[in-house]
């Protein structure tokens, strides 16, 4: 059976991938807030809302393990992590803007088609990218074929914990109090913040 050139589950040596985790799960869940609030002012905060972006956010990370799932296995390296973070900063940056451009351009449907057509063009693009981290972190973690289970239940883990450490922060504090469009850029600023970590602490060079 082959084995899995890749470092193995070293806090040491790994910090940054396990900082990703962190950060990918954190925005994942501030990302779900801040939709279901950008579309409350056109489409209010009913049932039909919260069905539609809990149902996107499925359906983004879906197609993302999917998708990064194929990547993984052909492009199996750190540079193409990085680049699946940055348009996922991208992403999150232009929500407060793009999410009112679509919602306007959808408020003549139907309630239902609007809301759920409203998720899909501005949602789920982020959702989807968050959703390829961490099939390529399982890979980038993984040292042998019999340790791909253990790897995964640690990402996955790591992901969540960040979540509901995020999921409070922004519920309880963060979008009350500073609003969605700064929550928004706060997100996607961690976000970047790991592109320029990549950058700066030399991992582009060594390859790791």
């Amino acid at each position: 059976m082959a084995n899995f050139t890749h470092p193995t589950l070293s806090l040491k040596r790994n910090w940054f991938l396990f900082l990703v985790l962190l950060i990918e799960g954190g925005a994942l869940m501030a990302v779900e807030l801040i939709g279901a609030k950008l579309i409350a002012p056109y489409y209010g905060n009913s049932l039909y809302v919260w069905a539609a972006v809990l149902s996107t956010t499925l359906g983004g990370l879906s197609i993302g393990y999917y998708t990064g799932g194929n990547i993984s296995s052909k492009h199996p390296n750190i540079k193409t992590l990085i680049k699946i973070i940055s348009v996922s900063a991208l992403l999150v940056l232009a929500m407060p803007t793009v999410s009112g451009i679509v919602m306007e351009a959808t408020l003549g449907l139907e309630l239902r088609t609007g809301i759920v057509l409203s998720c899909i063009l501005f949602l789920m693009p982020p959702l989807v990218a968050f959703g390829m981290v961490g099939p390529m972190v399982v890979r980038l973690l993984t040292d042998k074929v019999e340790n791909v289970g253990r790897v995964a239940g640690t990402v996955y883990f790591t992901s969540t914990l960040g979540g509901i450490a995020t999921t409070f922060l922004f519920g309880f504090y963060l979008i009350p109090f500073w609003g969605l469009k700064m929550s928004s850029y706060l997100t996607g600023g961690a976000l970047v913040l790991l592109t320029v970590l990549f950058f700066t602490t030399g991992r582009n060079k060594r390859g790791e």
